[in-house]
């Protein structure tokens, strides 16, 4: 009777837990779609600044690679 009665709790919290994984699936799509939203709107609204940042990121990012590179020559 006591396997029984641990079987039946391991199936609904198996049950639960598949619930739970649904809603938080159904929540970080919802925060995915409200933040590339944003970040439309915001470009939009704005899109000097979004340039400078994309500019700044891409010579960030050159800057880092272009001293990697330095680096391992010397």
């Amino acid at each position: 009777m006591a396997e029984a009665t641990e079987r039946t709790e391991v199936a609904e919290l198996r049950g639960k837990v598949a619930d739970l994984r649904k809603d938080l699936g159904e929540v970080a799509r919802l925060a995915k779609d409200k933040v590339v939203t944003g970040t439309t709107e915001w470009t939009k609204e704005h899109p000097m600044a979004a340039l400078a940042i994309a500019a700044g990121l891409g010579a960030s990012i050159g800057l880092a690679v272009g001293l990697l590179i330095g680096r391992n020559r010397g």
